[in-house]
């Protein structure tokens, strides 16, 4: 397919600027540009006397005419902002808010352009990778993954994974099976990581996300390498020598072969599971970013439009709050509770499953024993115990320790173990 003159120019920028990001990028990313349309031109009229060029109803005068039930409901929100279409990457004072979270939690992060907004982090995840990931391309992950990068990655790009064991044989990080992982695949290529993770509940210590990082510096040397961070679960950390900082902020300005994506939202962090807003971070040069941002619009464009302006609103209001950290501070103190009652009810020595190591996120992983099949032990549990829990391959049951109050975590286990030893 022919690739449109504009999108031909950014192309020729990004060769200019970073020949390794060019060399990255999908055919849909290099075919991907932010037209001049609507939007475009819209920006361009802002002010004029008289603006006929966005397709939304207003007053005449740029006011919104939204229904009364509506109106009614949002009556404390400026209406401009809660009722009218977003721009297509985001509301600037939402972005411009998030990464002034980011540069307080790390310095480096002040270098870093403002990310763009997306509909959810799994949006975001799915957008750099419709950016970067061609079909037939290899994502490396570790074994244990969250089930819905299947959707993205082989479902919807057609690619394929290469896993390695997530912990090794002292319960910690694999970090020599990432390795390993990395120098079997010649060329450009392309690894997701997830921490705290899903499903495992499992963070690195600050030395191994160092380490971790060590290993993709290098394996960065002579090709292109595209890390996905999967960062939903940031900030649920309870012990204290789990890292609290993302992996992405360990790989910025440390190779122009190395493009780190930074992938997060609102969903856990602001305990907003409905707001759908998620954000995408280039850990790139910023004029390179400027570009991959202008693909992402068009990207965007053709996919929802523009993300939800009231959500957007929402994250602004919570985030300039003076009680957002003190209110977050008290919601991971009670994920804290849950999962001190977790470990200690699962210290119990039992049989039927082996609990892998977690030590922060919403989860944790049990392998069951041999000849207990982790579906049937679910499908046990809701019809004799009302207890609803995730199995995963054949092998494997998650708890999701964030949905359930800590009283009945005991009841839980005791209800698994009884299913188990009928089995």
């Amino acid at each position: 397919m022919a690739i449109h003159a504009e999108a031909q120019e950014r192309n020729d920028r990004l060769q200019a600027l970073n020949p390794a990001i060019l060399a990255a990028l999908s055919p849909l990313g290099r075919r991907a540009f932010s037209p001049k349309g609507i939007p475009f031109q819209a920006i361009q009229s802002k002010g004029c006397r008289i603006n006929a060029t966005v397709g939304q109803i207003t007053d005449g005068a740029g006011n919104p005419f939204p229904l009364a039930p509506l109106a009614e409901k949002l009556s404390a929100l400026n209406p401009r902002d809660a009722f009218l279409y977003s721009p297509v990457g985001g509301r600037e004072p939402v972005r411009k808010a998030w990464h002034a979270k980011h540069v307080k939690e790390d310095a480096r992060m002040e270098a870093v352009a403002l990310p763009m907004v997306t509909s959810g982090i799994c949006h975001a995840l799915s957008m750099g990778a419709e950016l970067f990931f061609s079909p037939g391309d290899t994502l490396i992950l570790p074994d244990l993954y969250w089930d819905n990068y299947e959707q993205i990655f082989q479902v919807g790009l057609e690619g394929r994974f290469k896993g390695f064991p997530f912990y090794n044989a002292h319960g910690t990080f694999n970090l020599e099976g990432l390795a390993e992982a990395l120098a079997a695949e010649p060329g450009k290529a392309q690894v997701l990581l997830n921490f705290p993770s899903n499903p495992s509940g499992y963070s690195p210590t600050t030395g191994e996300l160092a380490a971790i990082a060590e290993v993709l510096v290098e394996a960065a040397r002579n090709r292109p390498l595209v890390v996905y961070c999967d960062d939903a679960y940031h900030g649920l950390v309870f012990d204290p020598d789990a890292a609290t900082k993302s992996l992405f902020f360990e790989l910025l300005e440390r190779s122009p072969n190395l493009i780190p994506l930074k992938c997060d939202g609102i969903t856990k962090e602001l305990s907003f599971f409905g707001g759908r807003v998620g954000f995408l971070t280039f850990g790139t040069a910023r004029e390179a970013t400027a570009i991959l941002m202008d693909k992402c619009m068009g990207l965007m464009r053709s996919r929802i439009g523009s993300p939800s302006s009231l959500s957007q609103l929402l994250t602004e209001i919570e985030l300039a709050d003076p009680r957002h950290e003190g209110e977050f501070e008290r919601l991971r103190l009670l994920m804290a509770a849950r999962y001190r009652a977790l470990k200690t009810a699962l210290a119990r020595p039992t049989r039927n499953w082996k609990v892998f190591p977690f030590n922060a996120g919403c989860f944790c992983l049990l392998e069951l024993r041999p000849g207990l099949d982790a579906e049937a032990i679910r499908q046990r549990l809701i019809h004799e115990e009302s207890v609803g829990v995730v199995s995963q391959g054949d092998r494997y049951l998650r708890i999701a320790f964030c949905s359930m109050d800590e009283a009945a975590v005991v009841p839980l286990i005791q209800a698994l173990d009884r299913v188990c030893e009928g089995s």
